[in-house]
């Protein structure tokens, strides 16, 4: 189904979960460095706490003094987060403790174990007048410390705390956290949107420029880019692309259109052109010309010369005729030495007058075909003007033409004769 998602439509689910997995982890991260920062910050509090405690229970521990240990113990009350504070001997017996109201007797009796547990499995560690022993859990957090007279151990101190408030700071955080990345998130969505026509432009205007030379076969369209990416060498490569289709399609044409040997307009092309121009020449009301014309003893040159020599001769007879004929009127190659002339506008007089300028043109023409070696070609012509007989079928005008060019050879050659 991806497949099928225009391909801006896929940057943007793209970018939107890049941008998503990317606060996500960074808020992971953010959120377990706050809970390690306020777990240190929240047992720096109960160190402090506990530091106090036990430099003014050494006296009340030197003497066992438990109405003075629990005096200094009922101070707790005032944090609602102190579950339980014991101050125990040397021998680990009762001295003092501190119990909050709201803590349930079996949370009690679970917590004094603990601690007993702790201080005969850390015992090592407590000996040492800068021992302790620190414990953080979901639910709370215990400082253990001994106290110590005169280098001596007297007994330790636990503070047992809850962790609601350093929760509630994280909690904090993390709606925070949220919120901005949710606020983030939507911003990038939005980016997204502007960011992905950097990269799907291009591709858009490559995509209806190939649907409009697909559509129109314009090979001459041309994409233009002030980029200096790869976009840019997908334009070059596909304005490159064109004009190869382009310069191909002009050589067939030509080729499809135009005589090999003479450059001229052939058998087919003229007959289109002819039928265009017999149109116009109809809705205009002008008549239109037609020249057949035939090489003399074309066949002789060939045997006497050969075909090299031939086809020179019909190339210096193409520029005979395009030198004669008038700029809008068409010339072609019927095949071998028969050639056409379609005089636009062709009144009898003007089509005479081409006939004419064309034999003495090729009459007058000396083709030399080796150096220092010349020989001289006459034309037969036939003329036919719609002058007289507006709206004759483009057969009939052709036929009356060719008649007229037979009736030239008959007379002689090098003339012409009007149908």
């Amino acid at each position: 189904m991806f497949d099928r998602i225009s391909i801006r439509y896929k940057l943007i689910v793209l970018l939107g979960l890049s941008a998503w997995l990317a606060l996500v982890i960074s808020s992971l991260i953010a959120i377990y460095s706050t809970y390690l920062s306020e777990s240190k910050s929240s047992l720096r509090v109960l160190h402090q706490l506990t530091d106090v405690i036990s430099e003014n229970m050494r006296a009340a521990l030197a003497f066992s003094d438990a109405d003075s240990a629990n005096a200094m113990l009922a101070s707790l009350h005032a944090d609602p987060h102190i579950l339980l504070a014991v101050v125990s001997d040397e021998s680990g017996k009762l001295l003092a403790e501190y119990r909050s109201a709201g803590l349930p007797t079996s949370s009690e009796q679970a917590f004094k174990e603990a601690l007993q547990a702790s201080i005969r499995k850390d015992a090592g560690i407590l000996g040492s007048p800068l021992g302790f022993v620190e414990r953080i859990d979901n639910d709370s957090m215990l400082v253990l410390r001994p106290i110590f007279f005169e280098n001596k151990p007297i007994g330790t101190l636990a503070i047992i705390s809850d962790t609601e408030l350093m929760w509630a700071k994280i909690r904090e955080f993390v709606l925070v956290q949220i919120a901005a990345s949710v606020l983030t998130l939507v911003l990038l969505l939005f980016l997204s949107l502007k960011l992905q026509a950097l990269f799907t432009r291009p591709i858009m205007s490559l995509i209806a420029t190939m649907q409009e030379v697909a559509q129109t076969k314009n090979y001459r369209a041309v994409l233009t880019s002030n980029r200096r990416d790869e976009f840019k060498s997908l334009y070059d490569v596909f304005n490159a692309m064109l004009a190869d289709i382009h310069e191909r399609d002009d050589r067939l044409s030509k080729l499809a259109t135009t005589d090999a040997l003479t450059g001229l307009a052939n058998r087919h092309h003229a007959m289109e052109i002819m039928r265009t121009m017999l149109t116009r020449a109809l809705r205009k009301g002008e008549p239109i010309g037609i020249i057949m014309l035939d090489l003399d003893f074309f066949k002789k040159v060939n045997d006497l010369y050969g075909h090299p020599v031939g086809d020179l001769v019909l190339q210096e007879t193409a520029r005979v005729l395009l030198d004669s004929a008038r700029e809008y009127d068409l010339v072609a190659r019927l095949g071998g030495e028969e050639f056409l002339v379609i005089c636009d506008c062709g009144t009898l007089d003007a089509c005479i007058a081409v006939a004419e300028r064309i034999r003495l043109g090729l009459e007058g023409r000396s083709i030399e075909y080796q150096p220092g070696h010349s020989l001289n070609v006459t034309v037969s012509l036939g003329v036919y003007s719609s002058e007289k007989r507006p709206g004759e079928p483009i057969e009939t005008m052709i036929a009356a033409a060719d008649e007229a060019l037979y009736r030239a050879k008959a007379a002689g050659r090098n003339c012409y004769i009007v149908a």
